[in-house]
């Protein structure tokens, strides 16, 4: 009696068993899939009776795994390729002025987990026949049932991860890979396609409202709107930033600025796809004046010397009037962005202090990258001494020289995400004046920043002396 017991109760549950086992090796087997995401080439897996965790896979960069489900189940994205090509017509097409890509690649994103979730149900249909296959069991109308109820049972497995999912976990992640920055990854995961739009258009108005500010203000003298007869933009350190042009292009629009110059590192890593980003510098519309810096290299300056507009630092240019000259950073020349060393930096500055104390003739304005080697031109050799690096904006006037540092127009690009506290957005207007004489000489010096995702910005006004618009150094917040 009680082996015949054990034998239907056998008979009962081990082709149960048998299916449940079948479909999770198919899925676990067979579930890696390929998926075209744009420009990426992404594979896409799961593993029932995993960590119930979610894993980006970066190679060679690593790997970032988040517990974002609690049932057994690990599922993970690898990234298989680039596509470079592609990348660069999507990142620099309509699509992204008009501000659909957000939309796009949700749809696409969409499609990819619907085909997917299709084909592991699929595989457990398929993993159930074949486990009762090997137990012996032939009938179809059993082995039909059998594999609808794995199908039944994953699909119940879906809606329990899928309602258990929280994607605040990215929040709070495992790393595992060979860099320290991989990070910064997450980053742009969770904060890119949310903010970036976002923080564009706020940069925006907070200019344009800059602006309208100092006009309400010009009664208070010297708070208000500089009389100049040549306005110069001095952006710096971009770090491939978009929305840095978005800052650029409204201060251009409303203060009617006559040149831009730009003291470099305008990609992170010199790369053709980075370089692109000169295509912003067309729309400007202005003459743009460019020294390379460190995080620049032979591709960005070729792309900017096919740039109209734009104009590579060599022998002194004359724009509006002024005369403007630049040394470009030492290793622009590599594809790494490693500054020189401090005695390359020393020397560098010491040519530049010999080959223009000879000349009689000297440019208003002299650009270099490296604050070392700004700081170390000697007072009075030029009027102005405008570079960045540091990313940090500031400006100070020693012996008839004025140091203007612009800081960091792109908030430092990667770095700002990395950072807990982020750089702000900046840049410096400089106002140059004509004397009785008829030589340009500079006045004041704006140094405008926009903080956070552009919830405010700060004006502060340094007044070089003896100039027709003297009057105190101001700050203005708004």
């Amino acid at each position: 009696m009680y082996m015949e017991q054990r034998k239907k109760n056998r008979s009962r549950y081990l082709p149960v068993l048998f299916a449940f086992l079948g479909s999770i090796v198919f899925v676990n087997l067979f579930s890696g899939t390929d998926y075209r995401f744009f420009s990426l080439m992404v594979k896409v897996h799961v593993l029932l009776g995993g960590a119930s965790q979610t894993r980006l896979v970066l190679p060679p960069v690593g790997e970032i795994r988040a517990h974002t489900h609690w049932f057994p189940v690990q599922l993970t994205a690898e990234l298989r390729s680039v596509d470079l090509n592609s990348l660069r017509h999507t990142v620099f097409s309509p699509l992204v002025e008009d501000g659909l890509v957000p939309e796009l690649v949700q749809k696409g994103a969409v499609q990819i987990i619907l085909h997917f979730l299709l084909k592991q149900v699929f595989l457990a249909f398929l993993g159930a026949i074949c486990g009762l296959f090997v137990l012996g069991v032939r009938r179809p109308r059993r082995l039909l049932q059998g594999g609808l109820a794995a199908m039944m049972v994953l699909l119940i497995i879906v809606g329990v991860v899928y309602s258990t999912y929280n994607l605040e976990a990215f929040e709070r992640v495992e790393y595992e890979g060979m860099i320290e920055a991989a990070p910064w990854v997450l980053s742009m995961v969770r904060d890119a396609l949310a903010q970036v739009e976002e923080l564009g258009q706020r940069v925006q108005n907070l200019a344009s409202n800059l602006y309208s500010a100092l006009q309400r203000l010009e009664e208070l003298g010297p708070v208000g709107l500089v009389e100049a007869d040549v306005l110069v933009l001095h952006v710096s350190d971009i770090h491939n930033n978009p929305v840095a042009y978005n800052f650029a292009a409204q201060v251009v629009e409303n203060f009617g600025v006559d040149v831009i110059l730009d003291t470099g590192d305008l990609t992170d890593w010199g790369t053709a796809l980075e370089a692109e980003i000169t295509k912003r510098i067309e729309r400007l519309g202005l003459p743009y004046i460019f020294v390379s810096g460190n995080h620049d290299s032979p591709q960005v300056v070729q792309r900017l010397l096919e740039t109209p507009h734009a104009v590579v630092l060599g022998p002194p240019v004359t724009i509006a009037g002024l005369h403007i000259a630049g040394a470009g950073d030492l290793v622009a020349g590599s594809y790494l962005p490693t500054p020189a060393s401090q005695e390359e930096l020393a020397a560098l500055a010491e040519e530049i202090n010999t080959t223009w104390e000879e000349r009689e003739e000297k440019p208003h304005i002299f650009l270099v990258h490296n604050h070392r080697v700004a700081e170390a031109i000697t007072p009075g050799l030029f009027p102005v001494v405008a570079y960045g690096h540091t990313h940090l904006w500031g400006v100070r006037q020693v012996d008839g020289t004025v140091y203007s540092n612009a800081g960091t127009t792109g908030a430092a690009g990667i770095r700002g995400f990395q950072s807990k506290e982020p750089l702000p957005y900046s840049l410096s207007l400089l106002y140059f004046v004509r004397d009785e004489a008829g030589n340009l000489r500079l006045e004041a010096v704006d140094g405008v920043h926009v903080t956070g995702l552009g919830q405010s910005f700060s004006l502060q006004r340094t007044f070089v002396e003896h100039g027709r618009n003297s009057g105190g150094n101001v700050e203005l917040t708004l």
